[in-house]
């Protein structure tokens, strides 16, 4: 249920308030540096902005991520796991998903490589190394699972034009109605492409960063979101549940906001969760999710969790970075 007239019970004082206890303890350089940059919003000329940057581009986790990377910019496969290779990260997609969560941006090099290997296979010029699905829309979903991390990494290119003016139809015809039908959506992508979806993919994290890089018309995106966000299981291939967020998910629950804070609408939507949120800190003005959290790269930023303390800061920076957006 949406809980749109809602008022947000935490101020932006409040905020910078929690942040500055956890930058006064002295954390690791990521912390530091994600702090800095997303929540007081210091300046790209900041001293204390660059200096934790450089410490934190020499942080164990952020030096694995740049050996891992292969010289043609991938990590190896780019969507589906080969179980039988054992690698630092499972795909390539993880790896970008990894290097966001420890403060690197698309204008870093170890992204930036990344985004012109999306951009070669886009264009032909190379192929992903994934085994082929016998599927007859997987080359279709192929497209659209690069041009999402595409997305992602740089939502002005002009390439995503086309993609976006697909989903946006795809998005319409299955909300013409107006709820969503997977019928609606199936018979879409059959008039649009010619090939079969009868699962549909407009769930799917790759279509909603394709959608979040343009403006949809205003009563599609809540429709859009209302939805996504009263899912049961979810955005497809992350399958955390966005109305109740469990402790176990939580890496893959942030990783969605991060998705869905991309639409104009997403505050309306949350609200209420976010307000149960803020009331879940603990005496200390922190939370902690517990170390039984489902495997993630989205943690940790510190440098170990071998105690608690680390994961708690960690745990906190994450939902202060999110909350921070509501007064964007």
């Amino acid at each position: 249920m949406t809980h749109a007239h809602d008022a947000v019970i935490f101020t932006l004082d409040d905020i910078q308030r929690s942040a500055r206890d956890i930058f006064d303890a002295n954390p690791d350089a990521v912390v530091k540096y994600r702090l800095l940059r997303e929540v007081f919003r210091a300046p790209r000329n900041d001293p204390k902005l660059e200096q934790a940057k450089n410490a934190g581009v020499s942080s164990k986790w952020i030096r694995l991520l740049e050996e891992a990377q292969l010289p043609d910019g991938s990590w190896g496969r780019f969507h589906s796991q080969d179980t039988k290779k054992k690698t630092a990260f499972r795909t390539t997609e993880e790896a970008i998903e990894r290097a966001f969560a420890l403060g690197l941006e698309p204008s870093d090099e170890v992204l930036l490589h990344a985004r012109q290997y999306i951009l070669q296979v886009l264009h032909g010029d190379a192929q992903i190394t994934d085994r082929y699905e016998q599927n007859e829309a997987w080359p279709l979903l192929v497209q659209f699972i690069l041009a999402g991390r595409l997305a992602q990494l740089d939502p002005a290119n002009k390439m995503l034009d086309s993609f976006w003016s697909y989903w946006a139809e795809v998005a319409n015809q299955a909300f013409s109605s107006g709820s969503y039908l997977l019928e609606d959506e199936a018979s879409a992508h059959l008039r649009l492409s010619g090939k079969h979806l009868p699962q549909g993919f407009l769930e799917s994290q790759h279509a909603l960063w394709i959608l979040s890089s343009r403006r949809l018309a205003s009563q599609l995106e809540y429709a859009l979101i209302d939805w996504i966000w009263n899912k049961p299981d979810g955005i497809r291939y992350l399958r955390a549940p966005l109305s109740i967020p469990q402790p176990r998910l939580i890496g893959y629950w942030l990783r969605s906001m991060n998705i869905i804070s991309q639409f104009s609408c997403w505050r309306e939507v949350c609200v209420h969760v976010m307000n149960q949120l803020w009331d879940q800190r603990d005496d200390h003005g922190m939370w902690d999710f517990g170390s039984q959290i489902a495997q993630s790269i989205d943690f940790p930023l510190s440098e170990s969790w071998r105690q608690r303390e680390n994961r708690k800061i960690d745990y906190s920076t994450c939902m202060l970075i999110l909350m921070r957006r509501f007064f964007d």
